[in-house]
């Protein structure tokens, strides 16, 4: 097993993301880890990647705020080792990219408003 490991904050840990991403030519060349940790570490965001290749799997840490699974889809293809492709991969894959853009979406909305009530909208009063 091999890895790569980047420093964090703690603000960075609310965002920070943990997927493991079957990867079956892992198994068939053992020698693909090297190029495959450059090609995820290289990406911004990714904190840290390890890849097991008795397991044919990656395990990548990153920022949702900075990156998603999707573009580890791409860069691990970019390697010349893809991930799954079958039906419950795809289902999967699709499934944590949407995961990560709601995770995005809601890291950058504004903080809530108090109360319940929605900003902007006027307080009834019943006008004693």
């Amino acid at each position: 097993m091999m890895s790569q490991t980047r420093p964090t904050s703690d603000a960075d840990d609310a965002v920070r993301v943990r997927r493991r991403i079957p990867v079956p030519a892992l198994r068939e060349r053992r020698d693909g880890s090297g190029p495959l940790l450059a090609a995820l570490s290289g990406l911004d965001g990714v904190l840290s990647v390890s890849a097991d290749a008795t397991k044919g799997r990656v395990t990548v840490d990153y920022l949702l705020t900075r990156t998603d699974y999707g573009a580890l889809e791409q860069a691990l293809a970019a390697a010349g080792l893809p991930p799954a492709r079958g039906r419950w991969a795809r289902v999967r894959a699709a499934w944590f990219q949407n995961l990560d853009l709601t995770g995005r979406a809601n890291a950058a909305a504004p903080e809530a408003a108090c109360c319940s009530r929605p900003p902007g909208r006027p307080r009834i009063t019943d006008g004693r």
